[in-house]
């Protein structure tokens, strides 16, 4: 079995990839050989594939995280890095998210985006000799050299798309994800550690604020110099939140368009100004120097609070947000949310080449956090927990597939949460072959 450095996984290609190809060239030039995976993909292959010495996960709360039982039970020997793509937690997020057993609170080596995130892993009982802060690498490549990457975006989509380079481009990045969540899916995340005070309020509030926020899309479409694109989150289907907008909106018109493609990054940077709701996709416009504002057509329940959210303009009507997006000039309102960015999650310089340093002291064995040797022996062995949770995963395959058999219930068949997520090596070697030219001027 070849013997490589770094297995680096990813969950959503569109929100990590970038900055994976960025590490992964720059690893080379200190001749550590990473390779990308998938977390969610193709993960037997994987790991039937290589022999890391150390593993980047981009979450870890628990070993039995989605699939990551599977990683550890192969790789009992590597060392783990936990790069937390979700730092910026809301009230009640912070108990979910956090880590939650010996895996994650002594075999995980952490990153963190600033020490606002040191302190709440501490408070979990994660050793500080296991975390390090290098900043957030997502959004250094709003930074240069990394921002060249992204060349000339904005005629490359209007081509790709139709749009048109004259209208003002409104761009929507959604965070409605819980409006798709079926009652199982709610106890879920209950089960695993979600409060079940504020759960289903979460639901009714992600699905009543896209109801009214589809309709405000409509009527913004119709206006004169308006192109409004809506991006919907990595893990909801494109079609199925195309379908969701029509049922609400009643219609989709010619200038509202509904797009999955490409990242975050580039509809920001090729963008007028950037809505959202509390998505921290909003931090990033606010790096890239653009207007920024939180659609709240529904109060934000306080179990959602994060303290940026102060610092964001709110439309909280339609007239609000017509009147947002049709202002002449547009409000450098990002300001004071940049600075805030800046001292919270940029303040130990670049980011991805902090990072890139880090994943090479833990290729030599200089970091702290063990390798799970012992977790890895145990899962191997059959447990109650495992067959149960097994059990009722087929079990409940099972009685879904009974109920489309007897018409009770849509198949459902575009449902994919990863429709997007598998990894292309092609792709991959391309995206590095550009990242070497970008990092070497």
């Amino acid at each position: 079995m070849p013997v490589v450095d770094v297995a680096y996984f990813i969950e959503h290609a569109a929100r990590e990839l970038d900055v994976a190809c960025a590490v992964k060239t720059l690893l080379a030039r200190r001749g550590i050989r990473m390779e990308i995976c998938s977390i969610v993909a193709d993960l037997d292959e994987t790991l039937s594939r290589w022999q890391p010495a150390v593993v980047a996960l981009p979450y870890g709360t628990s070993v039995k995280d989605t699939n990551i039982e599977m990683v550890v039970s192969r790789w009992g020997q590597a060392r783990y890095l936990n790069l937390s793509f979700e730092q910026v937690l809301g009230t009640t997020q912070k108990s979910f998210k956090a880590p939650k057993d010996q895996f994650a609170r002594q075999n995980l080596f952490y990153t963190a985006w600033g020490d606002f995130f040191v302190d709440y892993l501490q408070e979990y009982s994660v050793p500080s000799e296991n975390i390090e802060v290098v900043g957030n690498p997502a959004l250094a490549l709003y930074t240069l050299p990394y921002r060249n990457y992204y060349g000339q975006v904005r005629p490359e989509l209007a081509a790709l798309f139709g749009l048109s380079l004259d209208r003002r481009w409104v761009f929507v990045p959604e965070n409605y994800g819980w409006a798709f969540f079926k009652d199982n899916h709610v106890r879920d995340r209950i089960r695993r550690g979600f409060s079940p005070e504020d759960a289903f309020r979460y639901r009714d509030f992600a699905l009543d604020s896209l109801k009214a926020a589809a309709i405000w899309w409509r009527e913004a479409a119709k206006l004169d110099n308006i192109e409004l694109i809506v991006r919907p989150r990595p893990a909801i289907p494109a079609e199925s939140f195309r379908a969701a907008v029509l049922e609400f909106a009643g219609e989709i018109p010619e200038h509202l368009h509904i797009i999955k493609h490409g990242t975050v990054r580039e509809w920001t940077l090729a963008s007028d100004l950037v809505f959202s709701s509390y998505s921290t996709t909003l931090l990033d416009a606010a790096l890239a120097d653009k207007p920024v504002y939180m659609l709240t057509p529904c109060p934000i329940p306080d179990f959602l609070y994060a303290e940026w959210y102060d610092l964001t303009a709110k439309v909280s009507s339609f007239d609000e947000f017509a009147a947002a997006l049709q202002a002449d000039p547009l409000d450098e309102n990002w300001k004071q949310l940049q600075i805030w960015v800046k001292q919270q999650m940029m303040s130990r310089g670049d980011a991805i080449a902090n990072l890139v340093a880090l994943i090479a002291s833990l290729t030599r064995g200089q970091q702290t956090a063990p390798p799970p040797t012992e977790i890895a022996a145990a899962l191997k062995k059959p447990s109650k927990d495992r067959v149960w949770r097994k059990i009722r995963h087929w079990g409940w395959n099972l009685w879904l597939s009974a109920l489309v058999l007897i018409g009770r219930q849509s198949a459902e068949k575009n449902w994919n949460p990863h429709e997007k997520d598998r990894i292309d090596q092609d792709e991959i070697d391309r995206r590095v072959e550009k990242w070497a030219k970008v990092l070497a001027d």
